[in-house]
């Protein structure tokens, strides 16, 4: 069985957040329309939905999606909604982006993630 070509595939805007503390045993993941949280001990889980609902109700009252506010924007959104790590991750995209001559929509999620963490 041979799948249609559905031609090139779209690069679908995500934010996906990790807790590494959690020690109890217990399995935790968290689904939002643009977020996924995997991990974390109860507090940082707990911690970690709050930015991803505030995030995603910010973008909603926006009507805009991940992929289509710019890294600026994403920085700015982080800042009013309290959000330090998210905000310096959205300064350091912006700068990769910056620097590299490129657009969100033109990136490969391998560029998207090395800009996101400060790579060269």
């Amino acid at each position: 069985m041979t799948l249609p070509e559905a031609g090139p595939r779209r690069l679908r805007a995500a934010i996906i957040g990790f807790g590494l503390d959690g020690s109890d045993d217990q399995q935790r993941l968290s689904t939002g329309d643009q977020c996924i949280l995997l991990g974390g001990s109860p507090e940082t889980h707990a911690e970690m939905l709050e930015t991803m609902l505030r995030l995603e109700s910010e973008l909603e009252r926006l009507g805009q999606g991940l992929a289509d506010v710019t890294p600026d924007q994403l920085a700015e959104i982080a800042w009013r909604i309290d959000s330090p790590e998210l905000h310096e991750i959205a300064l350091s995209l912006g700068e990769g982006l910056r620097s590299h001559g490129q657009s969100f929509h033109e990136s490969s999620a391998e560029d998207l993630t090395e800009f996101s963490a400060g790579g060269p």
